[in-house]
């Protein structure tokens, strides 16, 4: 069933229910390439808490050794970006490169003046300051299922485990996530918030921006029924199904937007994708400005989400936003199998077989929908709408926050967690290995960092290399 609506005596955005006393700041513990994403979930959430609370991204993205530096996030106002030291990409370095992660992130903490942070937390490679810094409370947002994954190291899902253990509120945005934890984590208290969608924005007409529409102008004139999927163009899509899609009605114009990745497509999967870009009611259209998807819906008939059924990692948990914000535009949508958008019936036709598609897409358009249909879809997407899932996760994170200080993390269970010898030799690569000199240095003066051996000055923050950078005997 759809998630309740709100009672009507809450307003808009609600954050008294959350006591904004006991938090002054949230901290989101992202994967690198934020700059680079489509509209996520970490946008909506993001977009939200800032209406109240200074929001900060973290992007582990510097090279050893750069300064951490924040600026502001352009597109949404009260949020920054802080840079920080890249990700380890071994369990051997994880509590070193955690440990000066940490003094970037407390550094920013201290310039801002933040004491009580809400640290919302996606990427399980930056466990180390998630535990390390005090919180006020702290969130594991889990978008996705790792451990459904195929080639994951078991020492990378044990800092996954780890984290979902030890985090105030663990938010799912599927079933399929809930039962993926609770089979691989001591864990079971997962709160379910799907992703949604705003419906104000997709629920009315707009004028586009770009000049996209000159592409399908052709198409509309001669009155095509258009069928559109917008997002990832990746290893995830199913080509073959879209060829098959594609043949059989070439009185439908397929219309694909967004970025393409195709450098992990298997070798038929690159086949079956240029077939696809040779066909002539087949059209890409390139990344669009988010405020253009409103208006590509519009123009279309039908959406489709032609997504691959051999992946466990999609059927058992997949709930794409793009799902709901075509429902919101009008628009009927036509699913490959994905159990999540099974709750959803009222908006999204979910299929267990090309023939099923094929069939929903041949009987669903826009221009044939009957009122019933429209208006379960709407009431579905209203109700699914962020502003609602916000407030649900504001009640359920009222009840977690203590009015205690802030504290650290469980570190004797982290080091567990990723193994005593990861541990050990992580701390072990924090000692000067360096020979000690045979005789004492001159009494001349000289760089004071040049002799603190390089892991600790590393760890040392900017304004304390200023203030030691000559040492005078």
């Amino acid at each position: 069933m759809p998630p309740a609506a709100p009672s009507p005596v809450l307003d808009r955005f609600s954050p008294l229910a959350v006591a904004p006393r006991r938090l002054d700041s949230v901290y989101f513990f992202m994967w690198a390439g934020w700059r680079d994403e489509l509209e996520s979930n970490r946008w909506h959430w993001g977009k939200r808490w800032a209406a109240t609370l200074p929001v900060v991204f973290i992007q582990p993205e510097l090279r050893v050794g750069e300064l951490a530096e924040a600026s502001p996030e352009p597109r949404l106002a009260n949020v920054e970006i802080l840079s920080v030291e890249a990700n380890s990409s071994h369990p051997e370095s994880l509590l070193r490169v955690g440990l000066r992660q940490s003094g970037q992130i407390a550094a920013h903490m201290l310039s801002r003046g933040h004491e009580r942070p809400l640290f919302w937390f996606y990427n399980p490679w930056l466990a180390v300051p998630y535990m390390m810094l005090p919180a006020a409370a702290r969130i594991y947002h889990a978008t996705e299922n790792y451990f459904d994954f195929e080639n994951i190291p078991e020492s990378w899902l044990a800092l996954a485990r780890h984290s979902i253990e030890n985090s105030d509120l663990v938010i799912c945005c599927s079933e399929g996530i809930v039962r993926g934890f609770a089979n691989h984590t001591r864990r079971q208290d997962f709160i379910t918030l799907p992703n949604g969608c705003e419906y104000p924005k997709y629920s009315k007409p707009a004028t586009p921006l770009g000049s996209w529409p000159a592409r399908i102008e052709d198409w509309r004139r001669a009155n095509r029924r258009l069928a559109v999927f917008a997002g990832n163009i990746n290893l995830r899509l199913d080509y073959g199904l879209v060829n098959l899609l594609a043949a059989r009605h070439p009185e439908i114009g397929f219309v694909f937007s967004g970025p393409i990745g195709l450098k992990n497509l298997s070798a038929q999967q690159r086949r079956d994708y240029d077939t696809l870009l040779r066909r002539s009611n087949v059209r890409t259209l390139g990344r669009l400005p988010p405020e253009d998807l409103p208006a590509l819906y519009w123009h279309c008939d039908v959406g489709i989400l032609p997504y691959r059924t051999d992946m466990p990692v999609l059927v058992e948990n997949g709930f794409p936003l793009k799902a709901l914000e075509m429902a919101a535009s009008g628009l009927p949508v036509v699913s490959s199998l994905m159990k999540p958008l099974q709750k959803v019936p009222e908006a999204v036709i979910v299929t267990d077989s090309p023939e099923a598609f094929d069939t929903a897409l041949q009987s669903q358009s826009r221009r044939t929908r009957s009122p019933a249909d429209r208006a379960g879809a709407e009431r579905v997407c209203r109700m699914y709408d962020y502003d609602i899932l916000f407030e649900r996760m504001l009640g359920e994170l009222a009840a977690r926050i203590r009015d205690e200080p802030p504290r650290p993390g469980n570190l004797a269970d982290f080091a567990a967690s990723i193994g005593l010898e990861y541990y050990r030799g992580s701390l072990a690569d924090l000692a000067d290995a360096a020979p000690r000199p045979a005789a004492a240095p001159p009494p001349a003066a000289r760089p004071a960092m040049s002799v603190i051996p390089q892991p600790i000055r590393r760890m040392v923050s900017a304004s304390m290399r200023r203030l030691g950078r000559w040492w005078m005997v």
